[in-house]
């Protein structure tokens, strides 16, 4: 299947977005041209496989979600845990121990109302007391 380099540049472009980066701060911190950054959004320009892997790490995230279909279950899953990620990085221990047991706690209280399929984690089980 051929790369489609126009949802390729709208995706990069979603990203930097969310990310608050704009066109020329990314072109200056990646040491590529301004124009480049916009030829790649808009999807009329290629370029190799080391730039794209550097834009993807630049983006905080990586070149399969930036060259999936944006509208795939998968790749918005994807792009959650990623965002979630992202909020995390920067949490001390203490603070991630905290969501921790948040997060604990709420699938024990929605596994009793919707019931993960089989084959899935019981929350008890694998999750240690310790984080």
């Amino acid at each position: 299947m051929p790369l489609d380099y126009k949802m390729i540049g709208s995706n990069i472009q979603n990203r930097r977005k969310e990310l608050h980066i704009t066109q020329q701060k990314m072109a200056s911190d990646l040491f590529i041209s301004e124009s480049l950054v916009s030829q790649l959004e808009r999807g009329v320009k290629a370029v190799s496989l080391k730039t794209f892997c550097s834009i993807a790490d630049y983006l905080k995230t990586n070149i399969a979600v930036l060259t999936a279909n944006p509208n795939d279950p998968k790749v918005q899953q994807n792009k959650l845990i990623d965002d979630i990620c992202l909020l995390l990085e920067d949490l001390d221990n203490r603070h991630l121990y905290i969501i921790l047991k948040l997060l604990k706690t709420y699938l024990e209280q929605t596994q009793q109302v919707y019931p993960f399929p089989s084959g899935t984690i019981k929350v008890s089980e694998n999750l240690d007391e310790n984080g």
